[in-house]
């Protein structure tokens, strides 16, 4: 049981460490979190995290019990990170003072007597991170593996924050015209840099599991086998539906649209089916009016009535019978988000989707078209936040606009234009 109780401490470390590299927005906080995460596994007396910087390791980094060499630069062939990197693969020393790797002279003003260095990134290093003992020790399998965890989700840590970067720079660099479609891509970007949490998880579970079956395969009768497989699953069915989601919107949404014109009133119809099938039982009364008809690429009108009509069946799961309806508007929608994006000769109609479910304030109607922005809990309604994102993208890349009305727990009204069949 005291294995088990140090499998389990030390995959609570590893879980948690993941979760906090997510929200990391800063080398300082990814360095942070990494070293102390070194000395909470492996126990040892310090840690450092280290970058190449072209033919120079540079000691970023350290989380120790007296100081090493944090800010200080050594030659990659000239020090045993730079041995990492360069191999490609983790070193054990258990006798620094042994090794002719080791420039002694650096380690004698430390109190490092033993250390194990492992790549961050091992198939193309771009740096390593070191954990040190005081007194000696020979790092066994385990703990260089965990050393080999760790360093792993550094460089997820550092990769996610690389491309938050190209996205915070892309954002500032575009104007108005752009807002929207840079708020969809920065949006789909997150989604993807929020998948390594749930990756993390499983990695995290998984080799827990691994180490707990191997160790004790009666394990089991404790159960906590059971539960960290169902984690497992867990976690893996939600990255795998958010991956859909990111890839299937991105691909439509970031190609040129095909105008035509579309029977707006069949293509809900058939929306509406395939919804109220996949409903079961649930009394769901779905009107379309007859002869709405536009101009505007078929596909991407598909999917925006897909989004809309789905929120509306999804909003409306705990009314005993749910009414929604599809519907021209003699007025038009006015000045909603987008509206003045575009300048169009084509005149334009304006429609509805009305649904008497769970509604939203008032206030937080502009948020829904936001990426990534929802109002209800996964427990309540579960969802991505991308849906009303990607179909004010779509109205928008027709010229059209979009806006929403609602009141908790009375219903919400989505109010969408597009050009109309000439």
């Amino acid at each position: 049981m005291n294995e088990l109780s140090a499998s389990e401490s030390t995959a609570r470390v590893l879980i948690e460490t993941v979760e906090r590299l997510s929200t990391a927005t800063s080398l300082e906080r990814v360095t942070q979190v990494v070293t102390e995460a070194v000395r909470r596994a492996l126990g040892c007396d310090g840690a450092t995290f280290v970058l190449r910087d072209d033919d120079s390791c540079h000691y970023v980094d350290e989380h120790a019990i007296s100081p090493l060499w944090k800010g200080g630069r050594f030659p990659l062939t000239a020090c045993v990170s730079g041995w990492a990197m360069l191999n490609r693969q983790a070193v054990v020393i258990p006798d620094i003072y042994a090794d002719d790797r080791i420039p002694h002279d650096a380690y004698r003003p430390t109190f490092v007597h033993s250390l194990v260095m492992a790549p961050i990134r091992s198939a193309d290093p771009i740096g390593a991170l070191g954990a040190y003992w005081a007194e000696h020790h020979d790092a066994d399998a385990e703990e260089v593996r965990l050393l080999g965890i760790i360093a792993n989700s550094a460089a997820v840590a550092l990769d996610n924050l690389e491309l938050r970067g190209i996205v915070l720079r892309r954002v500032a660099e575009r104007d108005d015209l752009a807002r929207r479609a840079d708020e969809l891509e920065e949006a789909i970007y997150t989604v993807a840099h929020d998948l390594r949490s749930p990756l993390g998880a499983i990695l995290g579970y998984a080799e827990l599991l691994d180490d707990i079956v191997v160790a004790s395969p009666a394990i089991d009768e404790t159960g906590k086998a059971r539960v960290f497989a169902g984690t497992i699953v867990e976690s893996g069915q939600r990255m795998a539906r958010q991956i859909d989601v990111m890839l299937g919107l991105y691909r439509i949404t970031s190609r040129p649209i095909e105008p035509a014109p579309v029977d707006l009133s069949a293509v809900a119809r058939r929306v509406a089916d395939d919804l109220s099938a996949r409903t079961g039982r649930r009394q769901i009364d779905i009107s379309i009016e007859d002869g709405l008809r536009v101009v505007a690429d078929p596909t991407l009108t598909h999917l925006m009535l897909e989004n809309l009509l789905g929120n509306a069946v999804k909003y409306t799961g705990k009314k005993d019978h749910a009414h929604i309806e599809l519907a021209a508007v003699v007025a038009g929608v006015g000045a909603g988000v987008g509206a003045t994006r575009v300048d169009r000769v084509e005149p334009l109609a304006t429609f509805v989707v009305r649904d008497n479910g769970d509604g939203f304030a008032p206030e937080e109607a502009e948020r829904l078209f936001q990426p990534l922005t929802r109002l209800h809990s996964d427990d309540d309604f579960p969802g991505t936040g991308l849906g009303l994102a990607s179909v004010a993208r779509i109205v928008e890349m027709h010229g059209g606009a979009v806006r929403a009305e609602g009141e908790k727990s009375v219903g919400a009204a989505f109010y969408f234009s597009l050009p109309t069949a000439v």
